[in-house]
């Protein structure tokens, strides 16, 4: 592709791309069965050190003349006769380095590494849904969202007087979830939590609100097996708006929040230890909300 200079870097940029099961940083050779075993060899050479071991696995997605097993075959044997000085030995199932070929109609690829991507569908192929940053572990609940499709955004809880959500953190918080949408314009919402009534406490009945403004549709909340926060109002709400409310972690277990947790780098540990009700505010949404929008 013009323009890219280092395939590695390439690859871990296209992995954080919603619907990307792998990314592979390749080097491009001539698809000539001598330029193969030279580009395996010369890899094996930079890559294995004293007692390793490889495997080669060569593919082919047009019809060449080169057959993939003698690739494999006589790959091996010319590394081992070339490495005999540093131990080198083959293992098929686990090895130190695997040297993939992918064989195509003139060209061939090397490579030796895949970078996994979030898989999933494209990012905006579904709904588009907004999520209350009322823990760290909100984000991993907007993530599962969009690895189903859906564009979500972030309404930022912000506040001088309350620890847990003051705006440097909450705002570097948010923008953990920036890195996995590739379109230029994604901001957050920030809500001044010292202009709202009992702040914290009707911050998920304000998302429903704002969501029903913005035309999000629906609103996606990180409870977990053990702390769902049970809120009658905010979900006669959800009704009345026709405006669902999204719970993807119900039922993750805790080996699957943390693997997610480490994907966008929060602790699945921290949950939300917000009380969330919404007492006394059946006019919330004739207010004039104190949300600014904000680049992330």
């Amino acid at each position: 592709m013009s323009g890219i200079t280092d395939a590695r870097l390439a690859a871990k940029a296209i992995a954080r791309t919603f619907g990307v099961a792998y990314a592979i940083p390749a080097i491009k050779i001539e698809g000539s069965y001598e330029s193969v075993l030279n580009a395996v060899r010369q890899k094996a050479a930079e890559s294995l050190t004293f007692g390793q071991s490889f495997a080669i696995r060569c593919h082919r997605s047009a019809m060449v003349p080169i057959s993939t097993r003698d690739v494999e075959r006589e790959g091996g044997s010319q590394i081992l006769e070339l490495l005999a000085v540093r131990n080198i030995r083959v293992n098929l199932d686990e090895p130190d380095l695997l040297i993939s070929i992918d064989l195509s109609a003139k060209d061939a690829y090397l490579y030796t590494t895949r970078v996994p991507g979030p898989g999933g569908l494209p990012l905006s192929s579904e709904w588009k849904m907004l999520a209350p940053l009322e823990s760290p572990l909100s984000l991993v609940a907007a993530y599962v969202m969009m690895r189903r499709g859906c564009l979500t955004q972030l309404l930022i809880p912000c506040s001088a007087l309350d620890t847990r959500f003051l705006a440097e953190h909450q705002i570097a918080l948010a923008r953990g979830l920036r890195e996995f949408v590739t379109r230029e314009h994604y901001p957050g919402y920030v809500l001044d939590l010292d202009a709202v009534p009992r702040s914290v406490n009707i911050v998920r009945r304000i998302s429903l609100e704002f969501a029903r403004q913005r035309r999000f549709r629906g609103v996606v909340f990180a409870d977990v097996e053990g702390s769902i926060a049970f809120d009658s109002s905010t979900n006669q709400r959800s009704r009345e708006l026709g405006l669902p409310i999204f719970q993807p972690l119900i039922g993750f277990g805790e080996a699957e929040l943390s693997k997610l947790s480490q994907t966008v780098g929060v602790d699945w540990r921290e949950l939300n230890d917000t009380q969330v009700q919404a007492n006394s505010v059946e006019n919330l949404e004739l207010l004039n909300l104190p949300i600014t929008e904000v680049p992330l």
